[in-house]
């Protein structure tokens, strides 16, 4: 039976999904570009990278324990031109991990062009509607300290084994002065949302720290961690009452890197080197 579920994607799935793709098919080399600003013509295919439906004809890529709502994530989707999603439909040749690969890449593109952009500062006030969905709430009363010393990024880097975030972290870190005057400024007005913000992101981690046994297995998934922390904060935007859909999208996940990265920076993610 389809699962209708599993192709209703929210809003602001769509437009992260448009805004990160760069306006081009995700397979590599493809010089399809989506929108024809002229007419209005969409040349995209939203692509299921875990399969919505089950085919019982052949192999797929169909996983039986994922939900309805994690089919339908931004995690679980890209975009290709129609040819290369009846391509990419075969799934000995096209992999989910080779999927998921594919999409990286593409995204990393982008980023780093976006990164030149300068849309934090074009868009001020997207740094304060993450931190006002990310602190809107607690998850649970337990307290967060920053530490008395923060680490050396680079070490933290090494130390926990980060691969794909590893430009993210340094492109982004050189932000924290500038988010340590948003939080000075929300905790004048009698707010504690920068505690809130910190403590919602290391429980976060800390959940998905249970699914590892030792530091070996930490730092061998690493990046998986990062990127499962990530998708929980951007559930948690994408379901605030603060979320602005008239932002750009792309402003919002900078927003939302830069707020990562200094949690980062503050121990709240991953593990912290042992002092010399």
């Amino acid at each position: 039976m389809a699962d209708k579920k599993a192709r209703q994607y929210s809003v602001l799935t769509i437009k992260k999904l448009y805004a990160l793709s760069g306006n081009r098919c995700a397979f590599p080399n493809c010089g399809v570009t989506f929108l024809n600003w002229e007419d209005d013509t969409n040349f995209s295919n939203i692509c299921h990278i875990e399969d919505a439906n089950q085919n019982t004809h052949k192999a797929d890529r169909y996983n039986s324990k994922m939900t309805s709502n994690e089919r339908a994530d931004y995690n679980n989707l890209l975009l290709l031109c129609p040819n290369h999603h009846i391509e990419t439909n075969n799934p000995e040749n096209f992999t989910v991990d080779a999927l998921r690969d594919m999409k990286r890449n593409n995204e990393e593109d982008v980023l780093q062009k976006l990164a030149g952009q300068n849309l934090i500062t074009k868009n001020p006030s997207a740094l304060n509607i993450v931190i006002g969905s990310l602190g809107s709430s607690i998850f649970d009363n337990t307290t967060v300290n920053d530490p008395s010393s923060a680490p050396d990024p680079v070490e933290k880097i090494l130390y926990n084994n980060v691969v794909r975030y590893k430009s993210i972290i340094e492109e982004y870190k050189v932000y924290q002065g500038r988010l340590n005057k948003v939080y000075e400024e929300i905790e004048k007005q009698g707010s504690t949302k920068k505690e809130f913000v910190l403590l919602n992101i290391r429980t976060a981690y800390l959940i998905e720290k249970k699914k590892y046994s030792s530091i070996e297995e930490i730092r061998a998934n690493a990046d998986n961690i990062i990127e499962k922390v990530e998708t929980k904060l951007w559930h948690l935007i994408e379901n605030s009452s603060n979320a602005n859909t008239h932002l750009p999208i792309e402003a919002i996940q900078i927003s939302l890197y830069v707020v990562l990265v200094d949690a980062f920076m503050r121990c709240s993610i991953l593990e912290e080197p042992p002092k010399q």
